[in-house]
């Protein structure tokens, strides 16, 4: 059973992700449920960063970001070489408890961050054409609640997005 304060915590995050699908039910364009899901997933997951990246053809480009210091807002990377791009790739949920470990990360790009571990997750129906990254200062596992509540956030946001293809929005 939680402590009173746990409970408390997971109620308020709870309510965070109810106030998050409830702006993503307001956007009429793909930018904007991108911008919805960064202004609300870090302090949801408490994590600290996360970014949204869009899919590029073979690029990936990292669009936006609200973290503890810069990451990469602005760059672009192969679409292959980047943990956001392989999410998309193979349309998955990527764990890395310590980036340190994984070989999946370019620790190059890494190594003058805080990211010590992280989270990303695909976006979009079918192809996934964004992905959503959570990134944490210390090498730990993924708390199951952040992940719940992310990957809820994720499924709310793919039925937006797939409203806003049927009116015509563009990813």
């Amino acid at each position: 059973m939680l402590a009173p304060q746990d409970l408390s915590i997971l109620f308020r995050r709870w309510g965070l992700v109810s106030k998050a699908i409830d702006a993503l039910g307001a956007v009429w364009s793909v930018d904007a449920a991108l911008e919805v899901l960064r202004a609300h997933t870090r302090r949801i997951a408490l994590a600290d960063g996360v970014c949204v990246v869009r899919r590029i053809s073979a690029t990936v480009l990292y669009v936006g970001e609200d973290a503890i210091a810069p990451l990469w807002t602005g760059q672009r990377f192969p679409i292959e070489q980047c943990v956001s791009g392989r999410a998309m790739i193979e349309r998955q949920v990527i764990l890395i408890p310590d980036i340190a470990t994984d070989p999946r990360v370019p620790l190059n790009a890494y190594l003058s961050t805080f990211v010590a571990s992280m989270a990303m997750i695909p976006l979009g129906s079918g192809e996934p054409f964004a992905a959503l990254g959570l990134y944490w200062a210390q090498a730990q596992p993924i708390e199951p609640a952040a992940l719940t509540l992310v990957e809820t956030l994720a499924r709310s946001a793919n039925a937006t997005f797939e409203r806003l293809a049927l009116r015509g929005a563009a990813a």
